[in-house]
């Protein structure tokens, strides 16, 4: 779950994407702690499939984020 901090509502946000073989890239979701962001990307990178996954860190207001995913 997202919180507001008191920096401004800034939040600091952990994004996992995945470029696929054809070059599309796609934004998964997007974490508050980056050990969470870490372990969904093992997790995908586990199917094997041609696709690439990494974390990008960008700071955002609880209003723009998508939501967080779980399991």
């Amino acid at each position: 779950m997202f919180r507001e901090s008191k920096s401004a509502g800034k939040l600091p946000c952990w994004e996992l994407w995945r470029q696929d073989d054809n070059s599309v890239r796609a934004l998964i979701a997007c974490f508050e702690d980056r050990q969470e962001a870490l372990d969904a990307m093992v997790r995908y990178e586990s199917r094997r499939h041609k696709q690439t996954y990494w974390i990008e860190e960008k700071s955002a207001t609880a209003s723009s984020l998508p939501p967080s995913t779980s399991g």
